[in-house]
């Protein structure tokens, strides 16, 4: 049976991870900005991983849902720290894989 509590607790320890390797000198920003990142989606994460895992959504569609909420990511203390665009950029992206990577392990 599915448990989202820990699909979720594993994707801000991998928020974790990711600030350290994209954003080392701001990795506690980056921290921050994730976890901010991965709340603000909770609920819809919630929803459509449930319905990956029932196989009501195809991870096709999981991938297409999960990259549209790229925006959300506004990365507010990176941007506030001066960190260049194009590597918030990349964080923002990583995160995103992180969350398709993780959910593909349902199906």
């Amino acid at each position: 049976m599915f448990n989202f509590d820990r699909f979720f607790q594993e994707l801000k320890e991998g928020v974790v991870e990711i600030a350290k390797q994209e954003a080392t000198a701001f990795a506690k920003e980056a921290t921050d900005d994730g976890k901010e990142f991965l709340e603000a989606v909770k609920s819809n994460l919630q929803t459509w991983t449930q319905q990956l895992a029932k196989g009501e959504l195809s991870q096709k569609d999981f991938e297409f849902l999960v990259k549209g909420q790229k925006d959300v990511a506004a990365m507010k203390a990176l941007t506030q720290a001066g960190l260049a665009a194009i590597r918030i950029d990349r964080i923002r992206v990583a995160m995103i894989d992180l969350i398709i990577t993780a959910a593909g392990k349902l199906v």
